[in-house]
């Protein structure tokens, strides 16, 4: 169903987004205005898409979690990174504060944590009009009761609450929010947009991670979210999670489990390279092999590319594929589907890779496939990289880009 529902958006996507570009300066602006209109309900399609695949994968118990050390750094600055903008185009204060004491890491799946924090600060953005929004990273209280083993049996727990001035949340509707595909507020889905699947999705990975969320909240004043998670990801806990309530039971005298240290504004972006704008990224005379059977994705990609100045060969199966290698040593870099009829896109990579000159080939993967376990099966097949359909105009190229030069100087070297 991934793969179905996501191949005909990467083609309405790409072409709305090639519209709305206008680089052929022949559209009015009512026509630009159109496309992007198409465009961006296209991407809230995909949004949704994701939302019910990721609810249905984790009720069917298909997510696998990957527990690493995960920088507490690297997720202030994903915040900052991400909402900041937001914020300020609403005419919002966004801050982010830390406690003092905390370690530099936490073990826990550091995507399913960003999913949870997006979700949440996605939320707090979305219902404040004025205001601000914070989101405050700190200890739980000591002697917190919270009625969770994974919790209670924790050698530290942490806390990552969100605290917006929005328009608030009556107190007998707090526990059906939880619920996949309820709002506050049946008029709420029609002013805000949403499909009231966030917070469902947000509780059941909190519980996979050995958490829990909690939520205080007063019409009119705002709302406050706090995910507690322990700071190591407890062994089994995707299959031992019990449901937590919530309002855990705090020692007397501490009052709501949000009013912990002020800390400090956290102020240092994450250190990364940027993506290069559409100028900066120059692939004039590169050829590309595009395999893919599906003739809406190849129509795509070719208008993009070609706008670019790349030249585009084609084929709609592995075999063929495999033939143009041979006949056009030309190719600069593979894109490569997945699913194909006869040979898919894995055993046709490994078969590239055993071509004179195939080994440094850059072969990447743009497919729909997005499911637990296709990347790393693509990656152990040989691909270069793997992109999830629909795909960015502007980070294909750029993944391109990175690729084509590296297998350049590699060969350079080598000759």
């Amino acid at each position: 169903m991934s793969h179905e529902l996501r191949t005909p958006l990467n083609s309405l996507l790409l072409l709305s987004r090639l519209l709305a570009d206008n680089d052929d300066r022949n559209l009015t602006a009512k026509q630009m205005e159109f496309a992007t209109t198409i465009h961006n309900a296209g991407s809230e399609l995909l949004l949704l898409i994701d939302d019910i695949l990721d609810l249905s994968k984790i009720e069917a118990g298909r997510v696998d979690l990957d527990p690493q050390p995960v920088a507490l750094d690297q997720v202030q600055a994903y915040v900052e990174r991400t909402f900041v903008p937001q914020a300020e185009e609403k005419g919002l204060e966004l801050r982010v504060k830390v406690a003092p004491d905390l370690p530099a890491s936490i073990s826990t799946d550091a995507q399913r944590l960003q999913q949870i924090v997006r979700n949440l600060l996605s939320n707090a953005v979305k219902f404040t009009a004025h205001g601000s929004v914070t989101l405050t990273i700190d200890t739980a209280p000591p002697r917190t009761n919270f009625g969770m083993p994974t919790l209670d049996e924790a050698r530290r727990v942490l806390s990552f609450t969100v605290r917006d001035t929005g328009i608030g949340i009556a107190t007998d509707k707090l526990d059906m929010i939880f619920e996949a595909f309820q709002q506050a507020d049946g008029t709420t889905s029609r002013k805000y947009g949403g499909t009231g699947l966030g917070l469902s999705i947000s509780r059941k990975l909190a519980e996979m991670l050995g958490g829990a969320i909690t939520v205080t909240s007063e019409v009119g004043v705002g709302s406050v979210f706090t995910l507690f998670l322990p700071d190591e990801l407890p062994a089994d806990s995707a299959a031992s999670a019990i449901r937590a309530p919530l309002r855990p039971v705090l020692p007397a005298g501490l009052g709501e489990p949000t009013n912990g240290s002020q800390g400090r504004p956290i102020l240092r972006a994450e250190s990364r390279p940027a993506r290069p704008s559409r100028s900066a990224v120059d692939l004039a005379g590169v050829t590309v092999l595009i395999v893919d059977d599906d003739v809406r994705n190849v129509f795509a990609l070719t208008s993009a590319l070609e706008l670019h100045g790349l030249t585009v060969l084609y084929a709609d199966n592995g075999s063929d594929g495999i033939r143009l290698l041979t006949e056009h040593p030309e190719v600069d870099i593979v894109l490569m589907d997945a699913m194909m009829p006869d040979m898919d896109g894995n055993a046709t990579t490994k078969l590239i890779r055993a071509l004179p000159g195939g080994a440094e080939l850059p072969v990447v993967f743009l497919t729909a496939k997005a499911m637990p376990g296709d990347r790393e099966s693509s990656l152990a097949a040989g691909a270069t990289d793997y992109v999830t359909k629909p795909v960015d105009k502007e980070l294909l190229l750029s993944v391109m880009a990175t690729w084509i030069s590296r297998a350049r100087d590699t060969t350079s070297q080598l000759s």
